[in-house]
């Protein structure tokens, strides 16, 4: 059985002799499922949004796996082919982060929530509401608007109308981005896989759950007992807490409990560490490079120790009156090492983008072999979709130069993430400085922004712009699709029309049912966020000029010691084969995950040593049935307390 798992994961590596196609009949059924998805979601499941790669998308898929092995043994000819299966997937991926607590919670609370908020005390009215666009937002003054915080009267419906014009605005916003990702992705995508040889983790497990479906019969994956025992030992302990659900006096097994419940103080003055296990990151991990895993667990504790040093002796960094105490001095030296990363990515590429500017531009146009579109199309399509961006803040009252530099700390970000995404397989990977603006507060300084500069700046560094930073499953998708279609990724307007048509049916969808649920049941009912002014709040200050930062040269060292931490940390890997430390660890927090990374490298540590490679490939499905039993015990508990526990619910699955 090992061996014809490993023949089919090669032929997952991109062997398949037969090429398939992205059929309509997918794409119709992409969309309904994402509109399930974003409806069941939105009412029953707010929480499984949380991570690059969501619950949210894979239970859907397995679920898909499931009825298509029913098809394929009762009815074979509506049965799916692997590549059917994997653009269903692929297309709820793409909008996994947008129900609920992931951007639709937001978008609902945050475009009537300026005037709504609005008070003499937080002084919004006066200081920020001037600067927010019209077309961007609405008054909660208007009867109608304000009653999607208390609730419609009967015999009212919901006027779709007028919050059609916020929704579409942001919408133009966030689809520029996603469109400059995808672009981007075409332009880096070979060199990411074919001179690189990126991992790609997240793409391999949705391969393998499909690999033989073509052959009428169940994936190879699921005949493999292995696959049966790490299914059975994760839902196996969800199935025992759901159990526990009915039967109170049933002790609870709580190993896969919330973070919160798994924290171990080391100290007043050490932030916490958390003995938190979360099977879905780690069976994933177990595919990432055993010194990457070693590199995020050591550099953790490396982190937290270097963390109470400066907090036990009071070290700030910083001009008078602007301190940077030790959670932002980490920020800033951690921002720093994913400039560094971002910018050796692009220095690595250097002649694979010159090769596909000239394949798109010089060349003849039969070279020309970028795909699903042409490097022409790619380069265009890029250019443009970033100019709309940069169009769009201006528009919305950012002056250029902030414009400028939103969109340079949006790109690393989102460049970082994309990339080490895929290198590592982390689904929880938080990147330095986030999106920019504490950057931009902390070291830069606010005193050449203009408020309305600032004003958006905060708005687009919030979950409204496609989400947090966290959790932005779309731009991490893209590549990841590309490795999942393999030899059959080539030019077809459904390969590449599926992504914008993905997002806008997500989009639409989620925004939509959590909109209608807020005026069924009332917004302030718990289903909004209660603190959605609050960023805008802090930033007032500055806002309004009484308080100013300035370019601090001392927060610019820190930030350049993280720069140049992670050069050596590269130069050393590159110049010596036993060099083991990654400088990826610098760039990305492991959050409260720490601990799960160090299981995955010890475990994958002693089977090489003790196994070789042999018992590396054969422990595979162990992980992989960890995943589907995790997932398929996310979702019943999620039914059950749809059904029988809607206003309490159980924990099982989050941060």
């Amino acid at each position: 059985m090992a061996t014809s798992f490993e023949s089919h994961s090669e032929q997952a590596t991109g062997s398949a002799p037969a090429p398939e196609r992205v059929t309509f009949r997918a794409l119709v059924l992409g969309v309904i499922t994402i509109g399930m998805a974003m409806w069941y979601t939105s009412y029953f499941a707010t929480n499984l949004v949380k991570s690059y790669l969501p619950v949210v998308s894979l239970i859907p898929f397995v679920m898909w796996v499931g009825i298509n092995m029913g098809l394929n043994r009762f009815a074979t000819r509506f049965a799916l082919s692997r590549t059917e299966l994997l653009t269903i997937f692929g297309m709820m991926w793409l909008v996994g982060n947008l129900s609920a607590t992931g951007w639709g919670l937001y978008a609902v609370s945050l475009f009537p929530g300026p005037e709504f908020y609005a008070s003499p005390e937080n002084r919004l009215r006066e200081v920020v509401i001037p600067f927010l666009p019209d077309w961007l937002f609405l008054d909660a003054n208007v009867p109608i608007v304000r009653q999607v915080y208390t609730g419609l009267r009967q015999g009212e419906t919901v006027p779709w109308l007028l919050w059609a014009r916020p929704f579409f605005w942001w919408f133009v916003a966030c689809i520029a981005g996603l469109m400059a990702g995808f672009f981007g992705s075409v332009l880096f995508y070979k060199q990411w896989h074919e001179k690189e040889r990126l991992v790609f983790p997240m793409s391999q497990f949705s391969v393998a759950l499909v690999e033989g479906a073509d052959e009428g019969r169940v994936p190879v994956v699921f005949r493999d007992r292995v696959f049966w025992i790490g299914f059975a030992c994760v839902a196996g302990v969800i199935g025992w807490n759901i159990i526990g659900y009915f039967t109170l006096s049933l002790p609870r097994i709580t190993v896969f409990g919330h973070w919160l419940t798994k924290a171990v103080s080391l100290g007043v003055y050490y932030p916490p560490y958390y003995l938190r296990i979360q099977p879905l990151l780690m069976g994933l991990a177990y595919l990432c490079p055993v010194d990457i895993l070693f590199s995020v667990w050591f550099y953790d504790l490396i982190n937290i120790f270097k963390m109470g040093a400066l907090n036990r002796t009071g070290f700030t960094v910083g001009l008078p009156g602007q301190p940077a105490k030790a959670g932002e001095i980490t920020n800033l030296e951690m921002h720093g090492a994913l400039v560094f990363l971002v910018l050796w990515s692009l220095w690595v590429a250097r002649e694979h983008l010159k090769e596909t500017f000239q394949k798109g531009f010089v060349r003849p146009q039969e070279d020309d072999d970028g795909a699903p579109v042409t490097y022409r199309m790619a380069w265009i399509g890029l250019a443009i979709s970033t100019f709309g961006l940069v169009g769009w803040m201006l528009s919305s009252g950012m002056s250029i130069g902030a414009a400028v530099v939103q969109l340079v700390l949006l790109f690393f970000c989102y460049f970082g993430i994309a990339k080490y995404a895929a290198t590592t397989g982390f689904t929880f990977l938080i990147p330095g400085g986030s999106k920019g603006l504490g950057l931009m507060n902390s070291m830069v300084g606010t005193q050449h922004l203009t408020p309305g500069s600032q004003t958006m700046m905060v708005l687009m560094n919030r979950n409204i712009f496609m989400g947090a930073a966290s959790r932005t499953t779309s731009l991490v998708a893209i590549p990841h699709i590309f490795r999942m279609l393999g030899r059959n990724l080539r030019r077809h307007p459904w390969i590449w029309g599926m992504i914008p048509l993905a997002y806008l049916v997500g989009y639409v969808s989620a925004g939509g049912f959590y909109l209608e649920r807020c005026y069924a049941e009332g917004g302030l009912n718990g289903l909004m966020v209660p603190n959605a002014m609050n960023s805008l709040t802090r930033q007032l200050p500055y806002i309004e000029g009484s308080k100013v930062t300035v370019f601090d040269p001392q927060k610019f060292g820190v930030w350049l010691f993280g720069f140049a931490q992670a050069g050596v940390l590269m130069y050393l890997r590159n110049r010596f084969t036993w060099w083991s430390f990654h400088p990826v660890a610098v760039a990305f927090r492991p959050r409260m995950y720490a601990f799960c990374v160090f299981l995955v490298w010890l475990m994958k540590v002693v089977v090489l040593r003790f196994g070789g490679i042999g018992l590396y490939r054969r422990s595979i499905p162990f992980w992989y049935g960890a995943i589907v039993g995790y997932l398929v015990g996310v979702a019943v508990s999620s039914v059950i307390d749809a059904i029988w526990f809607p206003d309490q619910g159980h924990f099982v699955h989050g941060w």
